[in-house]
């Protein structure tokens, strides 16, 4: 069953990273091409090493220097969540800041946009 995406969180060293609307998560692993003269004619490949990173962003608020400016490049644990009636789905590890961006007009909110790179292993829990 699919789970709707109104249920999510994020939180950055431990803090929740208040009014935010929306985050996303890239996970992939890099490829290592071992062609050889005896792959007749087909490329071959193995998998090498995994990486993950992500953005997140949502209304600017009072906190978020505190809570992301003060930490930009600081390596601390981050938490994706996304919770549906019958559990959630946490993916968990250690990230770092690597840009934010702040957007301000005159007729919408302002915004506040972040963008991390996660060091070491991600692990996803579903509960």
């Amino acid at each position: 069953m699919a789970i709707a995406g109104k249920g999510g969180s994020i939180k950055f060293d431990n803090g929740s990273i208040a009014e935010m609307e929306n985050w996303s998560l890239d996970v992939g692993v890099d490829e290592i091409e071992t062609t050889n003269f005896d792959s007749n004619d087909w490329k071959e490949f193995m998998a090498g090493l995994k990486e993950w990173s992500g953005s997140f962003e949502g209304n600017l608020v009072k906190g978020h220097k505190a809570a992301l400016f003060d930490k930009l490049g600081t390596i601390a644990s981050i938490e994706l969540k996304v919770t549906a009636t019958d559990g959630a789905i946490t993916f968990t590890g250690q990230a770092f800041l690597t840009g934010l961006n702040v957007e301000v007009g005159v007729a919408d909110k302002a915004s506040l946009s972040a963008d991390f790179r996660g060091t070491g292993p991600l692990t996803p829990t579903e509960t």
